[in-house]
């Protein structure tokens, strides 16, 4: 599979799956383990703004942003992950790991976190799986649409 021959509407699929996965995992995991009540009791996160915070609110906004951002970056490496078998994978591997695991600031759940903070093991590893399954679902709903978009071959 070559390259889309429209790049809007590469990058349109692009934010529109990565804001779709980042709000609905974030609801349910928000949900699930009560970040409100976490990011207010928890001394690692008294830097959060309140989760009401209308700038928090408006959090799924900014995610066009970002998905834009991230689709511009890896357009230059379509190939790998939309051509090849088990690119959806390889997708969420770049992703998971230069955002979570390779981010450079001292987040919980990075490694600079873990290296730079004083939070426990608990605090780190609180949102690591809503970023894996959110990532997981990502790539493989992308990359499905990728290859249905371009190619009869359903094979990720």
């Amino acid at each position: 599979m070559k390259k889309p021959k429209s790049f809007i509407g590469y990058l349109g699929r692009f934010v529109f799956v990565h804001v779709v996965t980042y709000a609905v995992f974030g609801l349910i995991f928000m949900s699930l383990f009560n970040y409100d009540e976490y990011f207010r009791a928890s001394e690692v996160y008294r830097n959060f703004r309140d989760l009401d915070s209308p700038i928090v609110r408006a959090a799924v906004l900014f995610q066009v942003l970002r998905g834009a951002f991230l689709a511009l970056i890896l357009y230059p490496f379509y190939q790998i992950f939309a051509a090849s078998r088990g690119g959806w994978f390889k997708l969420f591997g770049l992703l998971w790991g230069l955002t979570l695991i390779g981010a450079v600031a001292a987040t919980p759940g990075s490694i600079e976190g873990l290296i730079y903070t004083t939070a426990s093991l608990k605090e780190h590893l609180l949102g690591i799986p809503e970023v894996t399954l959110q990532m997981l679902a990502f790539a493989f709903l992308f990359v499905a649409w990728e290859k249905r978009k371009h190619d009869d071959s359903w094979d990720i």
